[in-house]
């Protein structure tokens, strides 16, 4: 073996090499029947839900998961994903560049051997993977093959280099509510531009490749395993997260609640004929209960009479622009105010309202928001009304869903209701940043350059001042800082 080959060598054990010189059809076997096992290797939890792919699908397709796989069933990765990506350059570029890669990294010597013997180029080995993502590559306007002595070990850093530059392009494929730099990070070999770095990736890979997803390389700094990590958005986002040290919080953007629990709203609502919605607002999130409402259907949201919201001085200030977030039903909101400083009124007053709307509005049936077990002496005080609760689940006690279950009552976690379709906080911050704008926005610039030309007596004609205001003034620039600052700046020919 010659010195340069050494110099990129891994040290690993003779089955393991075994597996990655050339055995492409057994690989495949094992693939097959790994994929099988594991698809269906999910924690407890996430089966009470219905959970999505379209990010898992994604990211699939970006690291170079073949398509056979996005063909199994329901529960694999999205065909319909696949195809709409097969159509994006950007996709299709990151998509061979990453099945280039770990090819390569799977058949190293392989490779290496036929190009040091053979005087095969890369595009010329044996190996369809190789001759695919080239071919695909080319008609993209990328040509990675070098005809002259070029290691091997450096096409795996020139495809580093590529990736990294146009992985940015695929940004816009992904919602905004995922961080896109741990995304991006999965594509990113650690000191990739190096051997010393290309080589410590092989070392990680080869001895875990069992766990990373479909036997595809990614930057997994720890690589262990956790069953299929892109069997559905929430396992693999959850997931990313933790890695990241961080906590993957939008359940309700990439899962819906069961289709058992979706019956049992449906018909709670559809069997009521007087339906009132209402909410404790010191245990329930403002935004998680819009998205519920205006995500829900419209046959559904027309039977409700209204949603009641009991706040107080302390709570949120989302809970003021409830009625602008959800529209299509009646808001009745009530603020409390505190007696003391350390005694809120909520309870009592939504005990209170709740009573009157069952015995005066003949309200028969109540969703009743909260996570506070304090009123199920409310329900039991109201034998002849329905309720429905929707709770958040880490304030919803073990205590309360024994005895709600108990009594047939039905209960939904609003976290877990999809909120999709309406990005709700997104919704409020630019909503509330407009109105912060129109503050600062309105002044006339004109009649400040006016103010400034009478002060300074500056003697220009009209037709120059004229071209000063629309070269200068009119082409103002607005720039905000890393910390934040506003600042606006003169335009074209600024001193």
């Amino acid at each position: 073996m010659d010195n340069k080959y050494k110099e990129f060598e891994i040290v690993i054990d003779n089955d393991s090499k075994n597996m990655f010189e050339n055995e492409e059809s057994k690989r495949n076997e094992t693939e097959n029947n790994t994929v099988e096992q594991k698809k269906h290797q999910l924690p407890e939890g996430l089966r009470e839900i219905n959970s999505h792919r379209e990010i898992v699908s994604k990211v699939a397709y970006l690291i170079g998961v073949k398509k056979t796989f996005f063909e199994f069933d329901n529960q694999s990765p999205q065909i319909e994903i696949y195809n709409e990506l097969e159509n994006n350059k950007n996709a299709r570029i990151i998509r061979n560049l990453c099945i280039l890669r770990t090819t390569i990294e799977r058949n190293f010597k392989f490779i290496k051997d036929g190009m040091k013997y053979e005087y095969k180029t890369l595009n010329t080995v044996n190996n369809q993977y190789i001759q695919s993502a080239i071919e695909n590559l080319r008609k993209d306007d990328i040509d990675i093959v070098k005809y002259s002595n070029h290691k091997l070990s450096q096409y795996v850093i020139d495809i580093n280099r590529l990736i990294s530059s146009h992985i940015f392009y695929c940004k816009d494929i992904f919602p905004d509510w995922v961080v896109w730099d741990y995304i991006k990070d999965l594509f990113l070999m650690p000191n990739g531009y190096t051997e010393k770095g290309t080589k410590a990736a092989m070392e990680l890979y080869y001895p875990n490749v069992n766990n990373y997803p479909y036997k595809m390389y990614i930057n997994w700094k720890n690589p262990k395993d956790e069953g299929n990590i892109l069997y559905n958005d929430k396992k693999f986002l959850e997931l990313l997260y933790q890695w990241n040290n961080d906590v993957f919080k939008e359940v309700g953007k990439v899962s819906d609640i069961s289709s058992e629990s979706k019956l049992n709203i449906r018909e709670f609502i559809e069997n009521g004929q007087i339906i009132d919605a209402i909410c404790d607002c010191e245990n329930s999130d403002p935004y998680r209960l819009a998205s519920v409402f205006t995500n829900m259907s419209q046959r559904l949201t027309e039977k409700i009479n209204k949603i009641i919201l009991v706040d107080d001085q302390n709570t949120s200030k989302a809970w003021d622009l409830f009625d602008q977030l959800v529209s299509n039903i009646p808001i009745e909101h009530i603020s409390t105010e505190r007696v003391t400083k350390e005694k809120s009124l909520v309870d009592i007053v939504l005990t209170a309202k709740t009573c009157k709307e069952h015995y005066v509005n003949k309200v028969d049936s109540f969703i009743l928001i909260s996570s506070d077990s304090d009123f199920w002496g409310l329900i039991n005080t109201l034998p002849d009304a329905e309720f429905l609760i929707f709770a958040e689940e880490e304030k919803f006690g073990h205590n309360m869903r024994e005895i709600v279950e108990q009594a047939n009552i039905h209960y939904s976690y609003i976290e877990n209701f999809y909120s999709g379709d309406v990005d709700v906080r997104k919704k409020v911050l630019l909503m509330e940043f407009r109105k912060a704008i129109e503050k600062i926005a309105n002044t006339n610039v004109k009649d400040i350059f006016e103010e400034i030309v009478r002060d300074t007596r500056i003697g220009m004609s009209e037709k120059e001042l004229e071209q000063f205001y629309n070269t200068y003034v009119k082409s103002l620039v607005l720039t905000v800082n890393d910390e934040g600052e506003l600042k606006l700046e003169l335009g074209k020919g600024k001193k």
